[in-house]
């Protein structure tokens, strides 16, 4: 009888539900994404990749964990404060206290279970076109990746369960602990209380003074070293709490005494925002940080993937260094575009390399100069000296187109070159602009050359392409992990969001029901809802872009990478369109709740 009831109360408000169970699937969804990822050890083990980035996986499955609490407790909460005015109304006809905490577990586990599995569906098919999508776009294959990998089901199973199941036990308490009178009454009832001007001021004042000082410490890391993280994690998280709490309730303040606040239903708005803003303080505070984790997360490993080309050349700037290239290496040779090709003689005995100076001087030996701290001075034309000395820079880039022989390399005349009677050789050497584009090429002509010199490991040929491809291996799963995993931290820290703010519009229905009888028309009362939810989403979000300008300072000037922010707007443009999509499902779910169906009549 209780299932059936359940069912049936489910049936009759399936709009309604239909809000929870959307977010519930995409919530199982993405943590069975991560899941499928960071319990595979055949999968990170295979893959030296992702194995040596293995802790990340780990970490992030922790994280997401800790964020799924949350994020059920608001689903919980919002289930709950659907059902508070009926479970109550069921009490007043005579219905026993026990049975309405059965009927209230029952109905917090079925929506659990079967939004779970749904979700579980989900996350496999997403994982699958996902995975498919990143991979291709990064040009990287991973061995023992599965779609459908069950101790990740199992895991995402027991996990929303023993939530749901938690969930469930503190709804029986709720509900035996409360009258039938309360519940019916729980839309009316508040527990806002006014703070004192004062309060507000110290707070907001403090949390402008802990963000600066969190983003100082991030601009200052040449100095402040590793102790500016712990730094900036402390002050950076309770100065967003301070300022959510504190100087956003002054600003509604100030911004309701102004003529904007006074038209149309702008002072109801804020009015809005101002009864709940303190409220929402530690979701938009959360939500704040993981944004920034999120955007900084992606920004980083796309810009470290996309300066791939630059780490490589510091080896050597030709690309592939070929000894007597045959015919389809040199066919392939001349496919490349924007390649520049030079070539010198070389004489090879049992213990030196010979070369002709005549040559090196008309066709100069190129290489990147870099400082002591490993900083990129620029292209510089190498001298006979220089490569000479075993202790330059154009020393072990010239040794790295001989594939580290250790025999001497010896530059001579052009009559000691032409005195010595052994075969003259040709080293070929190839400079491509631009890698990334000619890779498809380059790997013939690798698989050629590894085929000739019997050498197994691309990286071990001469010239940088092989160290391209290490690197490229390395820092295109570090964008694949970056990218997976901060969409699905976006994905449920705007879930989260978004279940924060419709489990208060029940308690709304009421209020825009009076403003509608006030003669407020429709469009003008969607207008207030996208105002107030827009500004509850965008509040956290300009803070975390903030978080991240500063934050790549730190990335700055650790000179781990040249320019963090060229790829900035790019990635949050793609960033935002997520987030903000998250934003209108948000607003339209509100709407069908909270605006009445009735029509005024004239």
């Amino acid at each position: 009888m209780l299932v059936k009831l359940s069912l049936n109360s489910i049936k009759s408000r399936f709009k309604d539900y239909l809000v929870l169970f959307f977010g519930l699937i995409i919530s199982s969804a993405i943590f069975y994404m991560l899941e499928a990822i960071a319990t595979n050890n055949q999968f990170t083990e295979g893959n030296t990749i992702i194995s040596s980035i293995k802790f990340i996986f780990q970490f992030g499955s922790i994280l997401l964990g800790i964020i799924t609490l949350v994020y059920v407790s608001y689903a919980n909460n919002f289930l709950v404060g659907m059902r508070k005015h009926d479970y109550g109304l069921f009490m007043m006809l005579g219905a026993k206290k026990g049975k309405v905490s059965q009927l209230v577990a029952i109905e917090t586990m079925f929506v659990g279970i079967i939004s779970t599995v749904l979700g579980i569906i989900l996350g496999i098919s997403l994982t699958g076109v996902l995975s498919k999508l990143i991979m291709k776009q990064l040009g990287i294959s991973l061995k023992h990746f599965s779609v459908i990998y069950f101790p990740a089901i199992k895991i995402t199973l027991i996990l929303f369960i023993i939530l749901f199941l938690i969930a469930s036990i503190l709804n029986i308490i709720t509900f035996s602990r409360t009258s039938a009178l309360t519940l019916l009454r729980s839309s009316q009832a508040t527990d806002w209380k006014k703070a004192s001007n004062l309060k507000l001021i110290i707070q907001s004042i403090l949390g402008l003074v802990l963000l600066g000082i969190g983003y100082f410490a991030l601009c200052d890391i040449k100095n402040l070293k590793l102790s500016s993280i712990p730094i900036a994690l402390v002050t950076i998280v309770l100065g967003t709490y301070f300022v959510f709490n504190a100087l956003v309730s002054i600003l509604i303040t100030q911004l309701q005494k102004t003529n904007f606040g006074q038209k149309r239903l702008n002072n109801f708005t804020l009015a809005q925002l101002k009864f709940r803003i303190r409220d929402y303080t530690k979701i938009l505070s959360v939500v704040s940080i993981l944004f920034a984790l999120s955007l900084g997360a992606i920004t980083v490993s796309y810009e470290m993937n996309h300066q791939v080309e630059k780490y490589a050349n510091v080896n050597s700037m030709y690309s592939i260094a070929v000894v007597n290239p045959d015919k389809n290496i040199k066919t392939n040779i001349q496919k490349l575009s924007d390649a520049s090709v030079q070539q010198y003689d070389q004489i090879t005995t049992k213990n030196r390399i010979y070369y002709n100076k005549s040559q090196i001087n008309a066709r100069p030996f190129e290489y990147q100069d870099v400082n002591n701290s490993g900083e990129i001075k620029g292209i510089k034309k190498a001298s006979i000296r220089e490569l000479s000395n075993p202790n330059s820079t154009a020393y072990s880039n010239f040794l790295n187109v001989n594939g580290y022989s250790s025999k001497k390399i010896i530059f001579v005349s052009d009559q000691k070159f032409n005195s010595i009677h052994q075969k003259v050789n040709h080293l070929t050497l190839v400079k491509v602009k631009h890698t990334t584009e000619n890779n498809i090429i380059l790997d013939k002509i690798v698989a050629m050359q590894s085929k000739q010199l019997k050498v197994k490991n691309v990286e071990n040929l001469p010239g940088s392409y092989g160290y391209f491809k290490l690197l490229k291996g390395v820092y295109s799963g570090m964008e694949f992990m970056g990218t997976f995993l901060g969409f699905a931290f976006l994905a449920m820290l705007a879930s989260c969001l978004m279940f924060k703010i419709l489990s208060g519009a029940t308690d709304d229905r009421q209020r825009y029901q009076m403003i509608n009888k006030l003669g407020a028309q429709k469009s003008t009362q969607i207008n207030s809802i996208i105002q107030q939810v827009g500004l509850l989403f965008l509040l956290p979000a300009i803070l975390g872009i903030i978080d991240v300008i500063f934050g790549l300072q730190m990335f700055d000037q650790m000179e781990l990478i040249s320019d963090p922010y060229s790829d900035l707007i790019l990635v949050l443009c793609g960033f935002l369109f997520v987030y903000l999509l998250y934003g209108l499902v948000t607003v339209i779910m509100y709407i069908k709740i909270v605006l009445p169906k009735i029509k005024i009549t004239k």
